[in-house]
């Protein structure tokens, strides 16, 4: 009984040796819960309005069949200079998914837009700057999708309209290590498409 106690316990500790050798570490970075979830489950970070939860679209979108454009880009020349004015890019602290106070308007301007033209769906898509693991970077970008998302549809956009998906760290809009470039991929960026 104790050698096979003894192989557990040497096992166990192998495993958690090799988990860490994996971690992308950066001395700057506080911890902080990777889901976004308190010990009892609550979520962390209000989210300024949201009542998104964890689980609600994680990582990746719900609209099927949507082929999602840049909103400069969109077909009709009139809504694609509209979306290019009012589907503007919202930024994030680092670490966090809070809606900031003066990001708000954005999104109060993205669900006019989105009541005024009923067939459109929106995407939120959640970036992370390059700190943190790729898992986690993952989830911090759908929670930060997933707030503005809950946002709009407080705001009266049907949720069956907003699609979310998290690219984490995988599509920088700035290259660079510094808090400037940084900034900038911290953030949720609109797409729309065709319902």
């Amino acid at each position: 009984m104790k050698k096979i106690l003894a192989l557990v316990l040497a096992m166990v500790m192998c495993l958690t040796v090799l988990a860490a050798c994996g971690k992308k570490e950066d001395p700057n970075a506080t911890e902080i819960n990777p889901w976004g979830l308190s010990d009892d489950g609550a979520i962390l970070g209000s989210g300024s309005g949201s009542d998104y939860m964890p689980g609600d679209m994680p990582l990746g979108g719900g609209l099927s069949g949507v082929n999602f454009t840049d909103p400069s880009q969109y077909h009709d020349p009139a809504i694609a200079a509209e979306a290019a004015a009012t589907l503007r890019t919202l930024y994030f602290k680092y670490n966090s998914y809070d809606i900031q106070s003066a990001e708000e308007a954005i999104i109060q301007g993205a669900a006019a837009f989105m009541k005024k033209y009923p067939k459109l769906a929106l995407r939120c898509e959640g970036h992370c700057d390059e700190r943190g693991t790729e898992e986690y970077n993952m989830a911090l970008g759908s929670h930060r999708a997933g707030a503005v998302r809950g946002y709009l549809i407080n705001l009266g956009v049907p949720s069956e309209r907003i699609d979310q998906i998290s690219y984490g760290e995988s599509l920088p809009a700035v290259q660079g290590r510094t808090e400037e470039a940084y900034a900038k991929n911290r953030r949720v960026a609109f797409k729309i498409g065709d319902m």
